[in-house]
């Protein structure tokens, strides 16, 4: 794969996810597939699939009626990720599965401005599995969550989730997901209903952030909702550009 991580690396933060899935997943894996388009040495585009979740890395000349084919022959997907550009090229020959699209903020963190102190946040165990699960479920404006792979990152520990408790109540949260050997992604951001406007949601972002820092990865994440856009902006975040997803019929 070292041609196609070179292909990949042009853009490293923007193919993010593919390169840290790549790098943490055994090769002969069930829960990873990699399609490339064009010669081995120099691909036009690749098509990378994780669980049920589908990665596109679009390049010049890049086929994407036969990527958008890989997508369909696959029932379980649930989400397809990739660039502006390459989503709205792929998004024609997928119109009788597709059910919604979102268009996300990029954003790296490039001044960290981090703080959680008064807070006790700790790395979630899978003996907390299934009451973080039911956290998020309750959360009206996360996406239905795929309850295999969280299970297995969880006990595998290539996502990382840290946790906000109160008498073992759960109340807000935050994780990382594909963690390269230099760059991770902030992924399920969420605070309770009732304990918004605390600081919850800066504090388990900055005790994650910091962490990943001290192991020399650089953190990054994605958002649509500007009131979340302030808080990672206040914590060091700054917008580099745009991706979207394709949510999927189920």
């Amino acid at each position: 794969m070292e041609e196609s991580s070179s292909f990949l690396y042009k853009n490293r933060e923007f193919n993010m996810f593919i390169i840290g899935d790549i790098e943490n997943t055994s090769p002969d894996s069930d829960n990873m597939e990699i399609y490339l388009d064009g010669d081995f040495d120099s691909p036009r585009g690749i098509l990378l699939r994780y669980y049920k979740f589908l990665i596109l890395s679009d390049g010049a000349g890049m086929n994407f009626r036969e990527a958008a084919g890989v997508v369909r022959r696959y029932e379980q997907a649930m989400m397809l990720s990739g660039t502006i550009s390459g989503i709205d090229r792929i998004s024609p020959y997928l119109q009788e599965i597709r059910e919604e699209e979102e268009t996300l903020r990029f954003a790296v963190l490039r001044e960290p401005n981090l703080n959680a102190a008064g807070f006790e946040v700790r790395r979630a165990t899978t003996e907390d599995a299934e009451k973080l699960l039911a956290f998020l479920f309750s959360i009206e404006e996360f996406h239905a969550t795929d309850e295999e792979s969280f299970m297995a990152t969880l006990k595998d520990g290539s996502t990382r989730r840290y946790i906000i408790e109160d008498q073992g109540e759960i109340l807000a949260t935050a994780a990382s997901t594909s963690e390269s050997s230099d760059m991770a992604m902030i992924v399920g951001v969420a605070t309770g209903k009732d304990f918004r406007g605390r600081g919850l949601a800066s504090a388990v972002v900055s005790k994650l952030c910091e962490d990943l820092l001290a192991e020399g990865r650089t953190p990054c994440l994605l958002y649509d909702n500007p009131e979340a856009g302030r808080i990672y902006n206040r914590l060091g975040f700054r917008e580099i550009g745009k991706l979207k997803t394709l949510r999927f019929k189920k």
